[in-house]
């Protein structure tokens, strides 16, 4: 009984040692940016390869673009560019449309940032409609 009780012990301080030394994952955020037109111009990767955002600017400064989603491309179309937010209609080649909707930020993810936008109600497979982050390359 002596034995179990010193193995217990042992087992208890090993297990408050090693939760110690973990990194936390916790340092996650997204800070809104208020943008022009010019500084959204890019490539933007969404959460898989079959998500993805471009975004270009004609010569009289409008922006225009395609999009990607769950493979399937889009042409951007009505794009309107508020402070932080954005929205546009995407048209896709079966003739089917919808409007999309995000918000420019820098994303903070344990230490590191990134330029991007958060995409609201985006479908994914198995998982419904989900904001998501698509990071500028």
């Amino acid at each position: 009984m002596r034995k179990l009780g010193a193995l217990l012990v042992i087992f208890i301080a090993f297990s408050s040692y090693a939760e110690k030394g973990k990194v936390k994952s916790g340092d996650k955020r997204t800070d809104s940016l208020e943008v022009q037109a010019s500084g959204v111009i890019g490539s933007y990767r969404g959460p898989a390869e079959s998500y993805g955002l471009i975004l270009e600017a004609n010569a009289d400064g409008i922006l225009r673009g395609n999009y990607v989603e769950l493979g399937r491309a889009a042409v951007l179309n009505a794009i309107v560019l508020k402070g932080a937010e954005f929205t546009a209609r995407a048209s896709f080649a079966d003739g089917t449309y919808r409007t999309i909707r995000g918000t420019f930020a820098n994303r903070v993810l344990n230490g590191k940032t990134a330029f991007g936008v958060r995409m609201h109600s985006i479908p994914i497979d198995g998982l419904g409609s989900v904001d998501t982050f698509f990071e500028r390359l």
